[in-house]
């Protein structure tokens, strides 16, 4: 199935100050199936969190991990990431096929492979693509500055 994407950049002024008007948790909320999925970090930079260097190292293995993922469950990364201050970058996965979790070489395959791909991109640009166009048809609802992205066989 082709997956459909969406750009999400709610935006608010606090004291003269344009921010962020959500967190990835928000987006979290809206996904029903994230529980029925694998998933896996590709990538991530954070400022802040107090995590313990345990858990920032459990975090960080895709930098190390000949398959160059971080595999996580659904409510660890729900909760872990209410910990993080700002989300700089991150890329997530979701796929039904565990075997679909790896590092992909272009974004056009791994929104083709994965179920869900959640991206953060210079801490204020959030895209989502999803093979469930009802999860791209809510987010495009729940938050007010969206824009529908390219098909996934185009590269943005």
């Amino acid at each position: 199935m082709k997956s459909k994407g969406i750009l999400i950049k709610d935006r608010k002024k606090i004291n003269g100050i344009t921010v962020l008007d959500f967190s990835i948790n928000d987006v979290f909320d809206l996904i029903g199936c994230g529980s029925d999925l694998y998933w896996a970090i590709l990538d991530l930079e954070v400022n802040g969190g107090d995590l313990g260097e345990k858990k920032w190292k459990q975090l960080m293995q895709f930098e190390t991990s000949k398959e160059g993922v971080t595999q996580i469950a659904w409510d660890d990364i729900k909760e872990t990431s209410k910990k993080f201050h700002q989300i700089i970058f991150i890329t997530l996965i979701g796929c039904k096929n565990p075997k679909s979790i790896k590092n992909y070489k272009n974004n056009s395959d791994m929104y083709k492979s994965c179920d869900i791909v959640i991206e953060v991109i210079d801490g204020g640009i959030f895209e989502v693509f999803s093979h469930d166009h009802a999860l791209i048809d809510l987010l495009e609802k729940h938050f007010k500055d969206t824009e529908i992205l390219a098909p996934d066989e185009q590269e943005l």
